[in-house]
This record gives C-alpha cells, sequence and structure tokens, in this order.
C-alpha cells in the first residue's frame, strides 16, 4: 500500500473517530452530569424518528337549491398537519415536575413544543401524550389539540457527546548512574 493511501485511510478513521456521535437523551445521563435547567437549556436536542401531528375541523353543513331545484348540501373540513422530521434540531424550553422536557423544534414560538419523559424509568426520554390509543396519541402543541400519526409514538430525544480525553505522557530515558 503507498504511503499517501496509509496516511488518507488513517486521516479519514481518526476523522470519524473525533466526530461526536448521537446518543438517546436518559435521566442517568441527566442524574450523572448534574444536568439542571439552565444547563439543559444549552444542550442540542434532535427527534429520534418522524413524527406527524395532524389536527381536523369541520365546518357545519350548508344547504342550498341550484337553478334546476336540486338540493345541494356541502361541508367542508380543514387538515392542519406539522412534520418534524428525524433529526431535526430542538432546545428545551422548560422543565415540567422536574423530569419532563418540553422542547421546541419551531424556530420561533416557544409556545409550540413537544414533551418529553421518562415515565416508566426505562433509560430514553421518549414523546409523551394525555391519551395513547391504537399508536395515535392526544396532545398539546402551541395551544391546538393534535395526533400524533402512527409510527411517531416511538420517538424519542436523542443529544450529540463529544467526550475529550486529555491524556499526557512523558517519558524520559536515564542514562545510569555509576559509582564515583
Amino acid at each position: 500500500m503507498k504511503p499517501l493511501s496509509k496516511l488518507l485511510i488513517i486521516s479519514l478513521i481518526a476523522f470519524l473517530y473525533a466526530c461526536s456521535s448521537s446518543i438517546p437523551f436518559t435521566n442517568d445521563d441527566k442524574v450523572k452530569y448534574n444536568l439542571d435547567e439552565a444547563s439543559l437549556k444549552k444542550v442540542q436536542f434532535f427527534v429520534s424518528r418522524d413524527i406527524i401531528l395532524q389536527r381536523g375541523e369541520r365546518t357545519n353543513e350548508a344547504q342550498e337549491f341550484d337553478k334546476d331545484g336540486k338540493l345541494i348540501i356541502s361541508s367542508s373540513a380543514t387538515l392542519d398537519e406539522i412534520f418534524i422530521k428525524e433529526g431535526t434540531p430542538g432546545v428545551l424550553v422548560k422543565m415540567i415536575d422536574g423530569n419532563k422536557l418540553a422542547i421546541s423544534f419551531d424556530a420561533v414560538d416557544d409556545n409550540k413544543y413537544l414533551v418529553f419523559g421518562d415515565p416508566n424509568n426505562r433509560g430514553r426520554y421518549n414523546l409523551m401524550g394525555a391519551e395513547w390509543n391504537n399508536g395515535k396519541g392526544k396532545i398539546s402543541y402551541g395551544g391546538k389539540v393534535y395526533y400524533v400519526m402512527p409510527g411517531g409514538a416511538g420517538a424519542y430525544l436523542k443529544y450529540k457527546m463529544k467526550k475529550v480525553n486529555d491524556n499526557r505522557k512523558s517519558q524520559s530515558t536515564v542514562k545510569g548512574r555509576k559509582v564515583n
């Protein structure tokens, strides 16, 4: 193998090793690193999987007759959908009850947040909702009721950790000592 190829491979391995990895945020990490609310507001969080929030509204039916005397009944509905893609960055806007994190993925509105917690002490901070039925969860987002679509129920918080080890080695060679 050419020396340049070896150098390139070693550089690539060193670069990949130096990159911080994204890991699930756990209560153990919170306790181990003594992360209070002020500290957690400095952490960049990420969502582990896609989350789709939906809410719909129906308007009242309207009745009218057309020129031919046919009864026309019309109704309309609106569907509001919010898509939070896997890996979307978020920040802590507040802690709830000391163990739940309100994380906002919205760039401007702190009232648009999702709540993550570890109620069963399983380790990860999972997406929480008021009610769950067949993988769909009912949540409050920006003061409105939304439903988490199936698949989003398994979402949890991730963050990046970078460990820096500063190991120093001192080496010297002694020459020996002779009798005078």
